[in-house]
């Protein structure tokens, strides 16, 4: 006979198992929901990130520390050139992508790496999905956290940030959130002295890692600083006070001995020493005097009157906050200039106007706009008010400080996100951690005090499901697209999508087309030249083209120098003085697309309208202006246009124009008895037809001409002048070094 059945063993493992489903489930669906655009990310053999911007940044570093493992890239030469510049995200996201696919595909296979990289948003989006589930379950109800976890999984806010590709800090940050709140949550409760210093180390570490993920992130600890605070503040027992002021001190000084080692001695040029815009002295200070306050205030109140009654302590409190910012304010260099560059942050901006992410969540154009809060969290964005009060009044009536710290943290990540969009991806946290309870409790307090057909509460579930459909309906569109581009179908794209996919084109031939420049990833090197373009198009052209930009996506922040200097060579009217500042800045291409610099809409006759080509309708490329406005410092040597790809009919066609600056052949010449001597020259484009180069020269009262032309020509320029004719043959070095050549005369 076999061996019997051991029950025993067999059950309890059978019930972990269906006991662990349910999680599995809820993160396999989420990965599937951030994965829906797969056949738009993976295409025809390559990666291709949602929006070519903070993504490709991003995998510049990654790709970089896979190669250079373990080291980060901690000064970019291919940044602000030819200065070149600090990054100012913190390493920490990049490299440990980068140490993820060095140990999966090692350091020869950067499409890999790009794969990796682009899985990694759907996993850390999952992972934040089940982690906001288990916190709304262990705070309210087991129903709570399934419906919390089931409305994170589709909510848009969330997606977005967590999608296929999206590699940006931004989807780890809101995970490390959801851990911030978990611990001070617990930290809020009363708990004896192990379970304050669980939850202080808890804590702490959280503290430190959102600030080590992104330095904005201070704005999300400060909530739960201010609310562990005033709860310091508020017991009317002494004892109490003490412990909590002694617990928060410990969290404080965990967080600034973590972040200690990569902040202090930190030196920026554009921020200074102590500035919260990136890590400097400024965290361990911050946190370091918290600690210090909280631990002066814990031991004056156990060994003074001032403790003794909760007035004195608060008052006590107060003052030894408000001298220590003195002494700070007063005794540390900079800090003051710091702290007033950091609050321009909150004033507008004209310049911040053109970044979508930065615009009010419920304001476009100065209007208000509530197109865009529908769309990333639905109808039910309009109940999370009455969450927030119906939890908050629950919280206050039952003594749940926890449940009081997620309202106060949840309405502060929600202001946030009304006053920049881009916060959207921890306030759609906060948004299902309190709608999420909010409904599964509404829901079943409703059915407690009316008795109604099970059809009629169905339907108030359809209702409720109702209110996602601003966002519902897009997900059938994505996935109706991802699967006609794996059949290699024609689909139309969305005219930034065209946009990247030109600038892509434009890289291509940068990579290919141009002499290579040292330093790409050999931190040892420098680069020999630069590149002037948008500072939008700057991280997918440094990314797929390997070369060093003067400005890029990270403006002001990626480099002051390349920011002003790329806005006065594009705004320049005067040719001559905008060549003589790109050859300051060592830059020998220009990537010339409508939007000049990026940093403003371009002045008529500045540089920035007069590099762009134009085209007729249904007409060739040509050169804007007239002949007399001609370049003469800058040669066409590339076109890349999205006339392949489907446009809507009203839509204009996106062309990315490529200059080298040279010095231009200085041509001379004789032409007396007319006023002009005009030069044409088809010039030859990689796998297009040519663009006609038409300049004009003026002749002088004694017949003598002068005009530098950008383009050697073997078989000659046409020259006209009136009725005469004649060519002019240039040669490389003519145009290159600049040299003086005679042109044709035209003697009666």
């Amino acid at each position: 006979m076999g061996k019997p059945l051991d029950t025993h063993r067999a059950g309890p493992r059978a019930a972990q198992i269906r006991a662990l489903l349910p999680w599995v489930l809820l993160f396999v669906a989420a990965v599937v929901l951030r994965a829906l655009r797969y056949g738009l990310v993976f295409v025809d053999g390559e990666v291709r990130f949602p929006f070519g911007a903070d993504e490709l940044y991003h995998l510049r570093r990654i790709w970089w520390s896979v190669v250079n493992f373990p080291a980060s890239l901690e000064f970019d030469p291919y940044m602000n050139h030819p200065e070149g510049a600090r990054p100012h995200w913190p390493p920490f996201f990049d490299w440990g992508i980068a140490a993820l696919a060095r140990a999966l595909v090692g350091p020869d296979d950067q499409h890999g790496v790009e794969v990796v990289a682009a899985w990694v948003p759907p996993v850390l989006g999952a992972l934040a999905v089940v982690a906001a589930a288990w916190l709304a379950r262990r705070t309210f109800s087991p129903a709570a956290g399934w419906v919390t976890g089931a409305l994170l999984v589709v909510l848009p806010a969330h997606v977005f940030h967590s999608a296929l590709g999206m590699v940006d800090h931004h989807v780890a940050v809101g995970l490390v959130a959801i851990g911030l709140l978990a611990a001070a949550m617990r930290l809020a409760e009363p708990l004896g002295p192990a379970g304050r210093l669980g939850g202080a180390v808890a804590t702490g570490g959280a503290m430190a890692a959102a600030i080590g993920l992104w330095p904005g992130a201070l704005l999300h600890v400060l909530v739960v600083q201010l609310f562990l605070a005033a709860q310091v503040l508020t017991p009317p027992v002494r004892a109490t006070a003490i412990a909590r002021a002694r617990a928060l001190a410990g969290a404080h000084a965990l967080a600034a001995t973590l972040l200690l080692p990569f902040c202090v001695g930190q030196e920026w040029e554009d921020f200074g020493s102590v500035s919260p815009w990136v890590l400097s002295n400024f965290q361990p200070l911050w946190f370091g005097a918290g600690a210090a306050a909280l631990a002066l205030a814990a031991a004056l109140w156990s060994g003074s009157a001032a403790g003794a009654a909760r007035p004195g302590r608060v008052a006590s409190a107060l003052g030894l906050g408000a001298a220590g910012l003195a002494a700070a304010w007063l005794g540390v260099p900079g800090l003051a200039a710091a702290l007033d560059d950091a609050a321009g942050w909150f004033e507008p901006d004209p310049f911040l106007g053109v970044i979508e992410e930065l615009q009010p969540l419920l304001y476009r154009s100065g209007s208000f706009d509530a197109s865009v809060a529908h769309a990333s969290f639905s109808y039910l964005f309009w109940l999370q008010p009455l969450a927030l009060a119906w939890l908050a009044r629950r919280a206050l009536s039952d003594g749940r400080a926890d449940v009081l710290l997620l309202v106060c943290a949840a309405a502060a990540f929600t202001g946030l996100a009304l006053y920049q969009e881009r916060f959207s991806d921890v306030a759609g946290v906060g948004f299902a951690l309190t709608v999420g309870p909010a409904l599964a409790e509404g829901f079943r307090a409703a059915r407690r005090r009316w008795r109604a057909p099970h059809a009629l509460w169905a339907a108030a579930v359809c209702v409720g499901v109702l209110a996602l459909l601003p966002y519902a309906r897009a997900y059938p569109v994505e996935v109706s697209a991802s699967l006609a581009s794996l059949r290699g179908e024609r689909i139309g794209y969305h005219a930034n999508v065209r946009l990247r996919l030109v600038l892509q084109r434009v890289a291509r031939f940068l990579k290919e087309g141009t002499p290579s420049t040292r330093g790409y990833l050999d931190p040892t090197a420098r680069p020999e030249y630069g590149v002037l373009s948008a500072w939008g198009h700057g991280h997918q052209l440094r990314y797929y083209g390997e070369r060093p930009m003067v400005q890029d996506n990270f403006n002001r922040w990626g480099g002051l120098h390349g920011f002003h200097a790329a806005r006065r060579y594009f705004e320049a009217r005067d040719e001559a003085r905008a060549a003589e500042l790109a050859d300051r800045l060592r830059a020998r291409f220009v990537v010339a697309t409508p939007r000049g610099s990026g940093q403003s809409p371009p002045r008529p006759g500045s540089l920035a309208r007069r590099l762009p080509l134009m085209r007729g309708t249904g007409g060739p490329l040509a050169f804007p202006g007239s002949p007399a406005q001609a370049l003469a410092r800058h040669r066409l040597v590339f076109v890349a246009d999205d006339l392949d790809l489907a446009r809507g009919p009203a839509e204009p066609p996106w062309i990315a124009a490529v200059y080298e600056i040279v010095r231009g052949a200085r041509v001379v010449g004789h032409a007396p008895g007319t006023r002009s001597v005009r030069f044409e020259l088809a010039v030859p484009l990689p796998g297009r037809a040519p663009v006609r180069y038409n300049a004009q020269a003026p002749v002088d009262a004694t017949g003598r001409y002068e005009i530098r032309l950008p383009y050697p020509t073997e078989s000659g320029y046409a020259v006209h002048a009136g009725s005469r004719h004649g060519s002019l043959a240039l040669s490389e070095a003519d145009v290159r070094e600049g040299r003086t050549v005679a042109g044709p005369s035209f003697v009666p």
